[in-house]
């Protein structure tokens, strides 16, 4: 058998190896994931639900009610003999999630809608939010990612905004319903600036916006419905518990050009001039106002971004 054969020889010996310690290695692992899944039941999606929001499993009978004790939550399966159809669709209107997701038959759990290039509506669903609750009651969050993302067709995952409406308390904590408003990608020029527009409209109705630098995988996770927010039981009157590695200061993004052009992705060279005409178009229409009442800070504000626009030209 000649050096070549031999070689040959050898390879084909320690591909099969490879394949056998593969099959008898993994195998076993990717079993358990699955076997995992799918022990996970409509009852365990329900705790996990409540417990995200600040109820722990033992509260869901105080904070719920629906004939529920101590008792059917106490573990998974006595709860799971209590459920109704009934009981589903109320937890899914209290909290805001997919009803497909709680059932069972989707991964998604948010519905999470998009505003992209429609600030008016935009505008309209923060109104009919407000008539519910006072601006004064609801928390609101900027969430951006400090590393970019590569944009998938269609889709942006850089970014998230987040609206806290109380629906509860217990013990003394409020219990929030969570909204959330995504779609962006504002390493993009247009998708930057209605983004920011929105911001400016939630400050508009009284929104204090706070700003959150958070990590780039959860906020993705997130984005895409398949991750469950927190809630910060360390908080003494309850919040939403972010994996936050900064912060930022939402209404300077608004209202100077420096910092609503940071970070911008700029490979195209025109993504600044861009992005400043952007700005003062939605401006001239009234989605950039941070502070109505204030004209005159206003046009000082529209004039800065019009002295950046010239000078992006030279």
């Amino acid at each position: 058998m000649d050096l070549f054969n031999i070689s040959k020889w050898i390879l084909g010996i320690c591909v099969a190896a490879i394949t056998i310690y593969k099959f008898f290695w993994k195998a076993p692992s990717e079993k358990e994931t699955k076997q995992a899944k799918d022990e996970e039941t409509i009852a365990t999606r329900f705790v996990a639900l409540f417990e995200s929001h600040g109820v722990h499993r033992n509260q869901i009978p105080e904070f719920f009610g629906h004939g529920l004790d101590m008792s059917s939550c106490s573990n998974d399966d006595n709860l799971l003999n209590k459920l109704i159809p009934e009981m589903i669709t109320d937890a899914v209107q209290l909290f805001g999630v997919s009803k497909d997701w709680l059932e069972g038959s989707s991964t998604e759990i948010y519905d999470i809608p998009s505003f992209y290039k429609q600030p008016a509506l935009f505008e309209s669903y923060l109104v009919e939010l407000l008539k519910g609750s006072p601006a004064q009651k609801l928390s609101a969050y900027a969430l951006t990612t400090n590393k970019k993302l590569i944009p998938k067709i269609n889709t942006f995952n850089d970014s998230l905004i987040v609206i806290a409406e109380p629906i509860g308390e217990l013990n003394q904590r409020e219990i929030y319903k969570y909204h959330l408003i995504g779609d962006w990608g504002i390493h993009y020029w247009k998708s930057r600036a209605y983004f920011t527009a929105c911001c400016a409209l939630m400050y508009k109705h009284g929104l204090f916006v706070a700003g959150k630098v958070v990590e780039r995988d959860w906020l993705i996770e997130i984005c895409e419905g398949r991750r469950l927010l927190d809630y910060d039981v360390e908080e003494r009157h309850g919040g939403v518990n972010f994996p936050s590695n900064g912060s930022w200061i939402v209404s300077d993004f608004v209202e100077m050009p420096d910092k609503y052009l940071k970070g911008l992705n700029t490979k195209d060279g025109h993504s600044v001039e861009l992005a400043i005409k952007k700005w003062l178009s939605l401006s001239e229409q009234g989605y950039m106002r941070c502070f109505p009442k204030d004209e005159s800070f206003h046009v000082n504000v529209e004039n800065d971004y019009k002295n950046k626009l010239e000078k992006s030209y030279k």
